[in-house]
Formats: C-alpha cells, sequence, structure tokens
C-alpha cells in the first residue's frame, strides 16, 4: 500500500451524530472501532434498523446512488471510523468487476425501495 492508500479517519464521542436522514451524500465510514446505531424516522420518532461494530461500513447506499440519507447514524460508543469520499469509492468500485458494480446498484435499489415502504 502506498501514501495514496491512507485514507482520512474521524472519531465520534458518545451520542454524537455521525450523519442525519436527509442529509448530502459526503462520504461513508468504515468503522475502525466504537458501535453506531443506524435509525430511521417514522412519524417523527426515530426507529432503530440496527448497530454496526467494527468491520462494518454506514452511509455506503448514498455512495452508490448518490441520493440524500435514508437514516441517521449516531456513535453509541466512542467510535473511530476511516471515511471513504466518493471518489476513493468509485476508484475502487471502477476496479471491480461489472458484475460487482451492477449488484452493488440493483441491492442499493431494492433496499431504497424496501425501506420507503415502512
Amino acid at each position: 500500500m502506498g501514501n495514496h492508500d491512507i485514507l482520512r479517519r474521524e472519531t465520534f464521542s458518545i451520542g454524537q451524530s455521525i450523519f442525519k436522514a436527509g442529509d448530502a451524500p459526503r462520504c461513508a465510514y468504515l468503522i475502525q472501532a466504537g458501535a453506531v446505531e443506524v435509525s430511521a424516522a417514522q412519524d417523527g420518532k426515530p426507529i432503530p434498523l440496527g448497530m454496526l461494530k467494527a468491520g462494518e461500513m454506514v452511509g455506503e447506499m448514498a455512495l452508490i446512488d448518490a441520493l440524500p440519507r435514508s437514516a441517521s447514524a449516531v456513535a453509541r460508543e466512542p467510535t473511530t471510523c476511516v471515511v471513504i469520499t466518493p471518489v476513493e469509492f468509485q476508484r475502487r468500485l471502477e476496479e471491480s468487476d461489472p458484475l460487482v458494480r451492477a449488484l452493488l446498484r440493483s441491492l442499493t435499489s431494492k433496499l431504497r425501495k424496501a425501506s420507503a415502504a415502512h
């Protein structure tokens, strides 16, 4: 790995918002340490969607389809994330197999439709 592969990191304290539903999709986060709770709003109330831990990614759907965030993410423990920019994501995606790219776009589209149905 060369220096161009070193990605920026961000840290979040307990209860700190990583992003909110409706935000512009600026980047995704690969969780290195900590825990992130993802939730969606329904009738103005947050509905927990799940807890993500080290090794998992949050915010990646926005990088695939560039639509506003469909959910909110909050740190539930002191959390360190690697920041994945759209440019970095696209570069890696373009290096992948066309089948993988098509699969990601298809899954993202289905997830958004399923989320909107709830």
